[in-house]
């Protein structure tokens, strides 16, 4: 098999560090299912439509809990896992990916869809703090079949599949920004090419979403013409979409961070009579995103944060968050409202938050100050 962290990806730090001083108020210094699926249409949306009317609102126990949904979100990016004790380039070790998913449970995260999140209706339990994991490319340490047919436990899927089983509250949420066959010059989708689309149906059937990561995986599309950039994204959409008919590929996760000089063109467009649309972009480094109803939310510039020990890597970010709990999102356990202290809710933005037609509570001490 190619080696894809080598073909692929450039850890480039500077760039990550740099990415990181553009946050704004940070200071910078199990696997045993039977896999042989048959190929089945499927008609799926991740998407929930924003209700026509504001749904009611939860209560929420402030004795309790203490929501601050004007906090931030750490959106992870995993690329390939390995079991070797050496990892290089975009590599990351099955144990330390357990390890992640460990800390985040016994820290009161709990994994959301990007989608939701993006739209502003977070299902986390209150008291949690959201966390959303993305995998890029579609490589062998995602989601692999063992020659007796059972998902391998030390792939990402099945270290996730095994979480849910151990910990129910832990719900199988994520995006795979996948990688099809639309270049021959790369690898099939997780590296086994007779299984793509039963894999692709079964993340979608167990809660995962599948994303735009474009077809060929270049760096140069910002030098290509607006018809090649279109027909790299709409491409990409048609190729996820003969797997899975129908599906709205409506996220992009743009590679090497790389945007094309017509910024437009991430949002939507057309090429060979398919239409794309995205409701956000993501990056490649290197920070925790805003609150999705914030004043300084920017859905087509969303940052991530890559695996490691290093510096603007998970451990640095995850451990500031524990420090500065005042900017870490914590949820009120209802998805159509946004409860934050009267302190920090100039952080959002009211005209965003009735037009998506939600709710702003906002709360001093253990009493409800506000409720619109």
């Amino acid at each position: 098999m190619l080696d894809t962290t080598q073909r692929f990806h450039r850890l480039n730090v500077a760039r990550i560090a740099a990415a990181a001083v553009l946050i704004v108020g940070i200071p910078m210094v199990s696997g045993c299912k039977n896999p042989f699926h048959r190929r089945t249409a499927a008609t799926v949306s991740p998407v929930a439509k924003p209700a026509s009317q504001t749904a009611a609102i939860l209560p929420v126990d402030l004795t309790k809990v203490q929501p601050n949904e004007a906090g931030m979100v750490p959106i992870l990016e995993y690329h390939d896992l390995v079991n070797t004790a050496k990892a290089t380039g975009y590599q990351y070790s099955s144990a330390s990916f357990r390890k992640d998913m460990e800390w985040l449970y016994a820290h009161n995260y709990r994994p959301v869809s990007l989608s939701e999140y993006v739209q502003g209706r977070i299902d986390c339990p209150a008291g949690m703090s959201p966390v959303i994991l993305t995998f890029d490319d579609a490589l062998k340490g995602q989601f692999y079949y063992t020659p007796d047919g059972k998902i391998d436990p030390t792939c990402a899927v099945g270290i996730l599949d095994d979480m849910h089983a151990r910990h129910p509250d832990w719900p199988l949420k994520g995006t795979f920004f996948v990688l099809t066959n639309g270049d021959p010059k790369l690898p099939p989708s997780f590296y086994q090419e007779q299984y793509a689309q039963g894999k692709m149906e079964y993340l979608v059937k167990e809660g995962y979403e599948i994303g735009n990561h474009t077809i060929h995986h270049r760096a140069g599309i910002r030098h290509w013409s607006d018809d090649q950039v279109m027909a790299e994204f709409a491409g990409a959409v048609k190729n996820i979409q003969a797997m899975l008919p129908n599906y709205n590929v409506n996220t992009l996760a743009l590679p090497f961070g790389v945007y094309p000089k017509n910024q437009k063109l991430v949002i939507d467009g057309q090429s060979g009579g398919v239409k794309y649309h995205n409701i956000c972009a993501l990056l490649a480094g290197a920070a925790p995103v805003h609150s999705p109803m914030s004043k300084d939310f920017k859905p087509y510039r969303m940052q991530r944060i890559i695996p490691g020990n290093e510096k603007f890597a998970i451990k640095y970010w995850l451990d500031w968050l524990e420090r500065n709990k005042a900017d870490k999102y914590v949820s009120d356990g209802d998805p159509n409202t946004f409860t934050v202290n009267t302190i920090s809710s100039g952080k959002l933005d009211p005209a965003k938050i009735a037009k998506a037609h939600l709710h702003l509570r906002t709360y001093n001490g253990t009493t409800v100050a506000s409720t619109k």
